[in-house]
């Protein structure tokens, strides 16, 4: 059973026709009531304060921790299925080499009672922790991205120089076999003060009121790799995206699911071989290329990042922000290596 911190509040329809009431007693007696921005706390008028998740838009009763979580995640052959990616806020794939990619699972609203397959880290999913603010799990990094780590650019566990117990299960070769246990981390999170100081985390854009994008209709969208064939398809009864590797069904492990999503966001982006190990470098504030599908529609678009220690900007091509299905989201960071289509 996965553990949960909290859980998204229930529907707030009796609680809406209460404020609008409430607003509308205090406006004629004078009175201004204000309420936190995007990502911050809700008017709640008496009732029970309700938080808004930055990186879904869903609404909780409790408040988020102070940073996120994000865990790099196998996947290479034996390492999938995996465990627990249902529970994740964000999901990036990213190209490593070997013409393969591996996973960062951003969880922030939930957490499982274990994380696994762990694997090594690359400089730029360190990158992706200071775009968050987060906490970042590994087991394992390549050179650049040990001295990286080690500058202390973000807090980390790593299990080449951590106190912390990692473990191998049977079901799994290794190295695609490295778990950890949740206690363990929020042990060590605590233990290090890392959620003592709330970050500023700026939040997505979402879709509200019926809102709906305007774009191409897309309900399957293709990524291929030379050794590998990736597919999201739309399902418009439900509003969710389908993975798929393989023509096979993309499952968890713990729950024996189908892996689902309610935005896929395209990141382009150019890489080069780093080393003669074949690792590759990513400029992550290049800026590039993007694409949103959400609710049947691709949405074309631009990315743009200032600086590692702020969010990437998700753009369409008047300058609007992309507006997001609330739910959880992948992002694929596509290279010049990758064939993207859809229809």
């Amino acid at each position: 059973m996965a553990t949960s911190r909290r859980k998204p509040g229930k529907s707030k329809l009796p609680v809406v026709v209460v404020i609008i009431a409430v607003v509308v007693v205090l406006a004629a007696a004078g009175f201004f009531v204000f309420a936190g921005g995007a990502g911050g706390k809700l008017a709640d008028f008496g009732a029970k304060e309700q938080y808004v998740s930055p990186l879904t838009g869903q609404v909780y009763d409790e408040e988020l921790p102070a940073r996120p979580l994000i865990v790099s995640i196998d996947n290479v052959g034996d390492a999938i299925p995996q465990s627990w990616l249902s529970k994740t806020d964000l999901v990036y794939e990213f190209p490593v080499e070997g013409e393969q990619t591996r996973l960062q699972a951003i969880y922030y609203g939930q957490f499982p009672e274990e994380f696994g397959p762990i694997r090594s880290t690359r400089p730029y999913f360190v990158d992706l922790t200071r775009e968050y603010k987060g906490v970042f799990l590994a087991h394992g990094w390549s050179p650049q991205a040990k001295e990286y780590l080690m500058s202390d650019v973000v807090p980390y566990i790593n299990a080449m120089n951590s106190d912390c117990k990692f473990y191998r299960v049977d079901d799994k070769e290794a190295p695609h076999n490295s778990y950890i246990k949740w206690t363990e981390v929020k042990n060590k999170i605590d233990s290090s003060g890392w959620w003592g100081e709330k970050q500023d985390i700026r939040p997505f854009s979402f879709l509200s009121g019926g809102q709906l994008n305007e774009g191409e209709a897309a309900a399957e969208l293709s990524f291929k790799y030379s050794a590998i064939d990736y597919k999201f398809t739309y399902d418009a009864e439900t509003g969710k995206y389908t993975r798929t590797v393989f023509g096979k069904e993309y499952t968890d492990k713990e729950t024996g699911e189908p892996i689902t999503c309610s935005n896929v966001l395209v990141q382009k982006v150019k890489s080069s071989v780093l080393d003669e190990k074949g690792r590759l470098q990513i400029d992550m504030c290049a800026g590039g290329e993007a694409v949103l599908f959400t609710n049947g529609v691709a949405v074309k678009g631009t990315w743009a990042r200032e600086n590692l220690d702020s969010r990437t900007i998700f753009t369409d091509t008047e300058g609007n922000e992309f507006k997001l299905t609330p739910g959880n989201s992948w992002v694929e960071v596509v290279d010049q290596n990758c064939e993207l289509s859809y229809k």
